[in-house]
């Protein structure tokens, strides 16, 4: 995908924000300004850089959100986390470079995650964009997640980037879990929503299935939508939007994380 909307201008670039997603198979820019429009949009496969985008990478952005996947997470109730037990944590990690990782906390569920990011990835972006501000998924879908969260019934969440699914639970209001998983198509997704219902003792026919990453139309929401009583979508408050309708449509499928990306001041 290429557009450069007719208002892109280059003496614009300082008041321009640039928002990356990327992950295993493609990279997504999406460069908006200060109105929330899209003024350029590339996405291209990971070992396949666009020419063009090339080129925009090289432009002096101020502001820059890279959002990478985690290679390894693992969540600690506030009420026991305890920082001195950071080596502990650490343990339930990849590897044991304690430089790497990083800690987010989610005060609106009183969890802390430790993680890290795909080392590859991170050191790519970081090399391009030393001043860069990087982020997780999880980071922004538990924080978004939680308004679609009745205090009766079992809610499954399922975030697509590609081919790795990030599924999350809640159960009477209460949060159960958030796992990333690789899938290649339908059958894959299916069984790990199947065995991880079975995990929690959640019910097969969901209270309700909330989703991102993917449309309405997608294969994987059809899917999904078997399985709970109700679907939703994950949104935002605020659109991104475009004079090109289709590009609009395209980068609203990354509404949550960007817009919660280039939101920050």
């Amino acid at each position: 995908m290429k557009y450069t909307s007719k208002n892109f201008h280059l003496h614009y670039i300082p008041q321009y924000k640039l928002f990356v997603k990327a992950d295993f198979l493609e990279d997504t820019l999406i460069v908006v300004d200060e109105s929330n429009e899209v003024q350029a949009m590339f996405s291209y496969p990971t070992n396949e850089p666009d020419a063009e985008a090339i080129k925009l990478l090289g432009l002096p952005f101020q502001y820059v959100f890279v959002s990478l996947p985690v290679q390894s997470l693992v969540f600690i109730p506030a009420e026991v986390y305890q920082e001195e037990n950071h080596p502990l944590y650490q343990t339930f990690l990849i590897d044991d470079h304690v430089e790497r990782t990083q800690v987010y906390t989610l005060d609106n569920l009183q969890i802390t995650a430790s993680y890290q990011y795909d080392l590859l990835l991170y050191n790519r972006w970081r090399a391009i964009f030393p001043h860069a501000k990087f982020a997780a998924d999880f980071q922004f879908i538990l924080t978004e997640v939680q308004t679609y969260i009745p205090m009766q019934g079992t809610v499954l969440g399922a975030h697509f980037n590609n081919t790795q699914v990030e599924l999350f639970g809640f159960k009477n209001g209460k949060f159960l879990f958030y796992n990333v998983f690789d899938i290649n198509n339908v059958d894959d997704l299916n069984y790990f929503v199947l065995t991880t219902c079975q995990a929690f003792d959640l019910p097969i026919r969901l209270h309700k299935i909330l989703i991102s990453g993917v449309n309405v139309e997608h294969e994987y929401s059809i899917a999904l939508s078997h399985f709970a009583n109700r679907t939703e979508f994950l949104q935002t408050q605020v659109d991104l939007y475009a004079d090109d309708e289709d590009i609009a449509k395209e980068a609203n499928k990354f509404n949550i994380i960007a817009t919660a990306l280039l939101c920050v001041s």
